[in-house]
């Protein structure tokens, strides 16, 4: 955590709040589309009393600097650490939200409900979307696309079109706003170090136009699918479906049946469930709104 409060460095304005043992940070972030003001870097103890103390000193905060409504965990943005956890807490992946279930009572308790949900979950590679994914990668190559597997090292030096394919592809989204490059390098990027990269990306000519990512989960027998974005001028082309198949295929020649698709926005247009003998092991988050 102590490392990306430096993302602090490009809010409008932040201030800490402590009450007995809870402690939490206010940010104003205009550059926001949806939210601007935020509560982010949480720490509370096991005192309701003392959780009610900080948040009401934060919301009159907030009311003071004109605005009405409190949004989070967000730490910044969604580039950085976000929501917590509210199911299934004992499962572990990674990255992930580890806070205990309490957390979710206290700002329940203190009038908050769920803004945004988000879900991660296993899911059996062989099922229709692959098989449909199957043909269209096929239909790509006959159109001119290619596709290229970056793993571990080699992954790190499409850094600079990953993240200019992130920025494109989620400007817009629910807690999203643009970053610097560097913060990228340095705050975001670094939780991948040490991880068993994986990273198809796909090409029309020689411009990359989209890519999917994902790991060896270091905490067991798991690939986990993390990130996945295709330039919006490139969206209509179901390069997606083909570029999830190309994970697919490659996390079964791993020896794998199933893949974790992890921090899926369950508000998004996109979010699709599969069915219910298809999926397993589901994990929940939430980010939490008051208006005040």
């Amino acid at each position: 955590m102590h490392q990306e409060l430096e993302i602090l460095s490009l809010a409008d304005y932040y201030e800490k709040f402590s009450e007995g043992g809870c402690s939490a940070y206010l940010i104003i972030n205009k550059k926001m589309e949806d939210h601007k003001c935020l509560f982010g870097f949480t720490e509370l103890s096991e005192s309701l009393d003392d959780a009610r103390a900080l948040f009401s000193a934060m919301e009159r905060r907030a009311k003071e600097l004109g605005y009405d409504t409190l949004v989070g965990p967000v730490n910044y943005c969604s580039w950085m650490t976000y929501r917590w956890a509210i199911s299934n807490y004992e499962t572990k992946l990674f990255p992930d939200c580890t806070n205990p279930p309490y957390y979710v009572d206290f700002v329940k308790a203190l009038g908050y409900r769920e803004l945004y949900t988000y879900r991660s979950a296993c899911i059996d590679i062989d099922n229709p979307l692959f098989h449909v994914g199957e043909q269209l990668y096929k239909q790509k190559l006959r159109e001119g696309f290619t596709f290229r597997l970056y793993e571990g090292k080699e992954a790190y030096a499409m850094a600079d079109a990953v993240f200019a394919i992130s920025q494109e592809a989620f400007r817009g989204s629910y807690l999203y706003c643009d970053i610097p490059k560097e913060c990228f390098d340095k705050l975001y990027l670094s939780w991948t170090k040490g991880l068993k990269l994986a990273m198809f990306v796909a090409f029309h000519g020689d411009e990359p136009i989209g890519y999917v990512m994902g790991y060896d989960s270091p905490y067991g027998d798991c690939f986990v699918s993390k990130t996945s974005a295709v330039r919006t001028d490139y969206q209509k082309h179901k390069l997606y479906t083909a570029l999830l198949y190309l994970g697919c295929k490659y996390v079964l020649d791993k020896g794998y049946r199933d893949m974790m698709y992890h921090f899926q926005c369950e508000q998004k247009d996109i979010f699709r469930r599969f069915e219910k003998e298809i999926e397993s092991n589901e994990k929940r988050y939430a980010v939490f709104t008051k208006e005040l």
